[in-house]
């Protein structure tokens, strides 16, 4: 009977830690935008920088780049090429670590996300994002419309957000599932 015990604590340790993360995910595109225009991609300043003066990476630098290593593999896989020289997309990217109420927008003009952040929002509308949340915006480099947004949440262990490479990777996929543009036209 003791061994029947051990057997099934242990299936139920193996079955908990294959579970796969419950994440809360969600994403729109712009309706006027044009997909078959965007070829290209880029990160924003702040997210090449090391330094982040929002204060949006938890001040972790290795959170910030398992977020841009696995965002790049995402727009990789879609046909996107990378560049730092005039992209078709500007790509961005934030972390919530408490719960957050935002303002989801179609034009982010030009400051977007920089030190001043909210500047002429047209079209708002509220998105409330869960405690662990990591948030991707596209945006139009040209026209500085918001292209497409995706976020997760529920990537917390604890009170902590969960830095581990593989559940971003797997949120961040998850974020990504939703975006339905190629670059190569697959």
């Amino acid at each position: 009977m003791k061994q029947l015990n051990v057997v099934m604590v242990l299936v139920a340790l193996f079955l908990a830690a294959c579970a796969k993360k419950t994440y809360t995910v969600d994403a729109v595109g712009n309706t006027n935008a044009n997909p078959a225009k965007a070829n290209t991609y880029g990160f924003a300043s702040q997210v090449d920088n090391k330094l982040d003066e929002g204060l949006f990476f938890l001040n972790d630098l290795i959170l910030k780049a398992e977020i841009r290593d696995a965002v790049k593999h995402e727009m990789d896989s879609r046909g996107y090429t990378y560049t730092t020289s005039q992209p078709d997309l500007v790509v961005n990217f934030r972390v919530f670590d408490k719960p957050a109420e935002i303002q989801s927008v179609d034009q982010l003009g030009s400051n977007y996300w920089v030190a001043g952040e909210i500047n002429g929002y047209t079209n708002p509308q509220t998105v409330r994002l869960q405690e662990g949340s990591v948030m991707v915006h596209l945006v139009d480099r040209k026209t500085g419309k918001l292209f497409w947004q995706g976020y997760a949440s529920g990537l917390m262990d604890g009170n902590v957000f969960t830095k581990e490479g593989n559940k971003i990777d797997e949120a961040v996929s998850m974020v990504f599932d939703k975006f339905n543009y190629r670059a190569d036209n697959l």
